[in-house]
């Protein structure tokens, strides 16, 4: 065994390299010092390795550190899954292709890896860990299940590029969290500054992007292949923040914080607080304790919620200090949706956009080449939206161009004449948000202006 192992996240697992240590611990979401610390000084003694796992793409790390220590020859899967990690190891090891391993890593290892530890291998409760080990008949077992060790190569991970961009304050908008997430990953894989992460790997990160969802029903969600959870993932998310309660192996949960604030229910209260003044702005929920969370390295990510009236609309605003756009901020939408939904309902008012700012939005080197395909195969190569502050008819009439700008239910707000693209440019500007849209203003200006000068026939294209 390499003197160096686990060559793979060293810091993020516990482990031994003493050769009677024989026992690959996997704890999926619950926190593996809190199996550790409940486990005796015997079994302890049996573990050579033990680590969670938050997304499938782990698994391949998972057989890299064992194929690097010949000692390993048995594997205890247990925990709570989050993320439908466990289940995409438990579906590995019971014979089902998978698709996500590394290339790196030959069909013919995975086979091997899979033969032995789906013989050599027990789902069990995170409480149950200890028996187990207590009870593995340890004689039974082979030495050593590989002869000598496997160091794959790395993982060729995509190179990057930054391009020049704005650095912060991106505000990207669409009518369901799908469509948004696509061009999500577009800006951070395209303009990402690469940076080290505290979880020694490498992450792609755009400051401040501001998300906003126009229309989407958290009870009868769109959700489309390409997102790595489906309809009973997220319901098995959900309780996070519509409940108060605090799960197996987690510190706490959005809901906890927010509607069990020591003693203090905070959507409840923005409820009350609305229905007393509607234009408050105090109706406002916090889940970042500073006494706890100022040197707590597993603070919340989301810290602020903040609900605004405007006529019989319900706005509602979030703030992540920290946010993994590929992996979390899918369902972090949803789950903001049904808080938003909940408050609308409770105060007999419309559902009005959501907003969330995300601060630190990052995708992990993991997740690099999976987010590219996701991006290539399912994102339109012309983003087409609504403009939200309206359209504009455009005619040649009387020696002139004008510019008839009109909302999305078709009533007339203003007129723009004038005789050159130029000129209206200037007068229309700041009424136009979308970038496609002043693409698309720009050549029809341009087209009528043909058209005025050379005395030929203008229709907007």
């Amino acid at each position: 065994m390499n003197q160096f192992w686990p060559k793979h996240y060293p810091s993020q697992l516990i482990f031994s390299t003493e050769s009677n240590a024989t026992v690959a611990v996997v704890t999926g979401w619950t926190k593996k010092e809190d199996v550790w610390k409940n486990i005796s000084d015997e079994s302890k003694s049996r573990v050579a390795i033990m680590g969670q796992l938050y997304s499938k793409e782990g698994i391949n790390f998972i057989i890299r550190n064992i194929f690097l220590n010949p000692n390993i020859n048995f594997l205890i899967i247990a925990g709570r899954d989050l993320s439908g990690s466990l289940k995409e190891l438990k579906s590995f090891l019971d014979g089902e292709k998978k698709e996500f391993f590394h290339e790196e890593i030959s069909q013919e290892k995975i086979k091997e890896f899979r033969d032995y530890f789906s013989k050599h291998s027990v789902v069990t409760e995170s409480a149950k860990i200890d028996e187990v080990l207590q009870k593995l008949e340890y004689s039974s077992l082979p030495k050593k299940w590989i002869k000598k060790s496997v160091d794959f190569d790395n993982h060729l991970i995509q190179s990057a590029k930054t391009f020049s961009s704005e650095k912060v304050g991106f505000r990207i908008e669409g009518e369901k969290v799908a469509d948004v997430w696509l061009k999500v990953l577009d800006r951070i894989l395209y303009f990402g500054y690469e940076k080290m992460s505290q979880y020694e790997e490498k992450q792609r990160e755009l400051i401040d992007i501001v998300t906003v969802i126009n229309n989407e029903d958290p009870d009868n969600p769109y959700l489309p292949k390409y997102f790595y959870f489906n309809k009973q993932d997220l319901a098995s998310y959900y309780p996070q923040l519509m409940t108060d309660g605090i799960f197996e192996g987690v510190e706490y949960t959005y809901g906890s914080r927010l509607r069990n604030y020591n003693g203090i229910n905070q959507i409840e209260e923005i409820i009350i607080e609305l229905k007393k003044e509607s234009y408050s702005r105090r109706a406002i929920a916090f889940t970042w304790n500073v006494s706890k969370d100022c040197k707590n390295i597993k603070s919340p990510c989301l810290d602020l919620v903040q609900a605004l009236v405007q006529e019989d609309i319900l706005y509602l605003t979030a703030y992540f200090r920290s946010n993994d756009m590929y992996r979390a901020w899918p369902q972090n939408a949803y789950g903001l949706l049904k808080i938003q939904k909940e408050i609308s309902e409770a105060l007999g008012l419309r559902m009005g956009k959501l907003v969330i700012i995300s601060c630190s939005a990052h995708i992990y080197e993991r997740d690099f080449i999976e987010a590219k395909e996701t991006l290539n195969k399912n994102k339109p190569k012309l983003e087409c939206t609504v403009d939200p502050r309206g359209n504009f008819v455009i005619e040649v009439k009387d020696s002139e161009i004008i510019v008839k700008h009109i909302d999305h239910n078709g009533v007339f707000l203003q007129e723009f004449k004038g005789v050159s693209a130029r000129e209206l440019r200037d007068l229309i500007s700041r009424f136009v948000m979308d970038t496609t849209h002043a693409i698309y203003l720009g050549t029809e200006l341009a087209r009528a202006e043909y058209a005025l000068n050379n005395k030929k026939e203008y229709y907007q294209g």
